[in-house]
């Protein structure tokens, strides 16, 4: 990872403090020194992800792939509104942010584990919402019940991630983050890891309606720089009640009885980046405080009064519950900033494909694993020798075979198009349900 003091030092070279920002670049540290380097890294992690979610999936006996993160939703709607204040800061108009300015939403709020799981067990919570600011513009706000990371990077969650995968029992659990974990990323760092969860996990949650949503990384908010975003709930309002601790889905029956009887509003936040030093960008760890950075909020976010359980209301959710979140479904202006947002986009394309059928799952079979280093090294020494076209079909196969992995291997080709450094876009379209269901007539 660059260092961040030579980071810092290159924003006082230009001659900026705290109210005028440096170029967008300036903010960032590519692990490696480069976007090309850092996507080789980032692409190992997502697949190691992956790995871990298969081996979930085995052990649980699924048939496909749940989410990576997030799994147990609470509440998915399709009839928010997001309405940007009307005395919105000059400096903050930007793209689809516009004073009065009011758009459709969908919002999804869930416990955070990649595991449906009793509400009152130890967990953060999260909400997702796709704000559709335009035909082909949306924005993805992504938002956990605690201020900051566990992880300071992406090598840290992939590290946390690896030691605790399988752990079920207290033992195994202790195990991961008392042995694995140092051993991977010092005892500093997991001492630090374990401080973040142990906190953020002890927080009781008596109704999602009342609680706070932070962004944890950055996202660039056009000229007026990076800045954190959070969701608070809006001034009025009931309190949370205590925890029905024998309901194993208190949390939506919560929801469902105040969305019956009125709408659920939260205020969406920001806070302007200072420094390095005060507000990082690229350590995901440490928290941007209010005396630094105030809170200001910027937009209205209504979740209208319905009936949740209602046959229309329960259809809703379905069809969110296949929607793929991202914070990279965004434009130019806002794009997501820092080593753990530069990892979510590989992690979460690749999650979300996996879970919705768009990229194969499966494993590859013992015995080409075994089978792989010395098919490749004996055509390696028969291609100097021999012309490709000759051998019999069979072998001519296999020779094929050992080509493509060769050229993987050294990154000689490259199936998908080059994003270094990552590129925001659209949600990509809600995929037509006719042909999972309907025979065409070409079969």
């Amino acid at each position: 990872m660059v260092d961040t003091g030579q980071q810092e030092q290159s924003v006082r070279s230009h001659g900026h403090d705290a109210t005028a920002h440096p170029a967008p670049g300036h903010y960032e540290a590519y692990e490696g020194g480069s976007p090309e380097a850092e996507r080789v890294l980032l692409d190992k992690l997502a697949r190691e992800l992956m790995r871990m979610r298969r081996t979930h999936r085995d052990i649980a006996g699924a048939t496909q792939l749940p989410r990576a993160f997030h799994a147990g939703a609470a509440l998915g709607v399709e009839n928010a509104r997001l309405r940007f204040r009307d005395d919105l800061p000059p400096e903050l108009c930007v793209g689809y942010a516009r004073p009065g300015a009011e758009y459709p939403a969908v919002v999804r709020l869930s416990n955070a584990r990649g595991t449906e799981r009793h509400n009152a067990s130890p967990d953060l919570r999260g909400m997702a919402v796709r704000v559709q600011a335009g035909p082909e513009e949306t924005h993805d706000l992504l938002a956990t019940g605690f201020p900051v990371s566990h992880a300071a990077d992406a090598r840290e969650f992939v590290a946390f991630a690896k030691a605790m995968a399988g752990a079920t029992s207290a033992v195994e659990q202790a195990f991961g983050l008392f042995v694995r974990l140092p051993l991977a990323v010092g005892w500093g760092s997991a001492d630090r890891m374990r401080r973040n969860v142990r906190t953020a996990t002890r927080h009781t949650v008596g109704s999602l309606a009342r609680e706070t949503f932070w962004s944890r990384g950055a996202i660039l908010w056009g000229g007026a720089g990076p800045v954190r975003y959070q969701l608070r709930p809006a001034p009025g309002g009931t309190p949370a009640p205590p925890p029905d601790r024998g309901d194993p889905d208190y949390l939506h029956h919560e929801l469902a009885l105040r969305l019956v009887t009125g709408d659920i509003a939260f205020e969406l936040c920001l806070q302007r980046y200072r420094d390095e030093r005060r507000t990082p960008v690229e350590d995901g760890s440490v928290e941007w405080p209010e005396s630094d950075a105030p809170v200001e909020p910027v937009a209205l976010l209504t979740v209208a009064r319905h009936d949740p359980d209602s046959a229309e209301a329960r259809s809703a959710a379905r069809r969110v519950e296949q929607l793929a979140f991202n914070p990279w479904h965004t434009t130019e202006e806002f794009r997501p900033l820092g080593n753990l947002n530069r990892a979510r986009k590989a992690a979460y394309e690749a999650a979300a494909a996996h879970r919705l059928g768009q990229r194969s799952s499966s494993p590859e079979p013992r015995h080409d694993t075994l089978l792989r280093v010395p098919i490749r090294v004996a055509f390696g020494l028969v291609d100097r020798v021999a012309a490709g076209h000759r051998p019999p079909v069979p072998l001519g196969l296999l020779n094929l075979v050992a080509l493509r992995r060769t050229l993987r291997r050294f990154h000689l080709i490259d199936p998908e198009l080059p994003d270094t450094p990552p590129r925001p876009g659209p949600a990509p379209a809600r995929p037509d349900d006719r042909p999972r269901a309907q025979r065409s007539y070409d079969g």
